[in-house]
């Protein structure tokens, strides 16, 4: 309110130019339009969202459907729904598969009848995401102090963007990061347990044996990957790196 009434004494002086200079004008037509340039100035009203059960019904069902997309979740219904042909008992549903986020389109099924209402909405979160809290070299270990934290809109976090300490602390950096940065999946890996060219132990585990052979590993390998090895007969085994220089076969 007060922003307007210091637009409102603002607009005086022009009120007056007005009177001034247009002195043929009808006293009648001088008002209207020095009416009409004080509420050209006024702020225009926020539009909310309408008190309506299609409305309504619509806003729960995109806070519980978007509910895992972080904090601060908020849903603004951008349809005027008051124009929509009466809905009891509203039922609203997703056309599409997954969890709604940005602008998103929602259907909305009535007992009373057959039709289907579709609703425009806008689905906001705020959520944090891991970042390079210092310039980090490429095959870097990554320990807690190199991590920092980020907060954006979640339509803004970065794809693959990692938001649990433990996804990241010991993996090694693929490629180099600047300060703020963010940590993705797919840019870190798991430190190498075996290397290329050196001596490694394979052990092929099945129902009731257990068989040690050594064998040269062909591929570097972190644990978990899946790796080649070749046997000293020249045969080629694919194997799961479980422990520092070695491999597993199960059968």
């Amino acid at each position: 309110m007060q922003r307007f009434l210091g637009k409102a004494v603002r607009a005086l002086p022009y009120a007056r130019r007005l009177k001034g200079r247009a002195p043929g004008l009808p006293m009648k037509v001088k008002r209207l339009l020095v009416t009409g340039l004080l509420m050209a100035m006024a702020p225009s009203a926020a539009l909310a969202v309408p008190d309506d059960p299609i409305a309504q019904a619509t806003q729960r069902f995109l806070l519980s459907q978007a509910a895992s997309l972080g904090d601060d979740v908020s849903v603004e219904v951008n349809s005027d729904t008051s124009r929509l042909p009466e809905c009891q008992s509203p039922q609203p549903f997703l056309p599409r598969d997954g969890v709604p986020q940005g602008r998103v389109m929602v259907g909305v099924r009535c007992s009373n009848d057959q039709q289907v209402r579709y609703v425009q909405a806008r689905v906001s979160a705020s959520v944090r995401f891991l970042v390079a809290a210092t310039a980090i070299q490429r095959g870097q270990r990554l320990s807690a102090d190199m991590l920092g934290w980020e907060r954006a809109d979640v339509s803004r976090r970065p794809r693959n963007a990692l938001d649990d300490p433990s996804q990241a602390i010991g993996k090694v950096v693929m490629q180099r990061l600047v300060k703020g940065m963010a940590l993705r999946g797919d840019r870190l890996r798991q430190p190498y347990l075996v290397h290329r060219g050196e001596a490694v132990t394979l052990i092929a585990r099945g129902d009731g044996f257990s068989v040690t052979r050594e064998g040269e590993a062909l591929n570097n390998g972190g644990k978990g990957d899946a790796i080649r090895a070749r046997m000293p007969d020249g045969q080629v085994i694919r194997g799961e790196v479980d422990a520092q220089g070695r491999l597993t076969v199960r059968y």
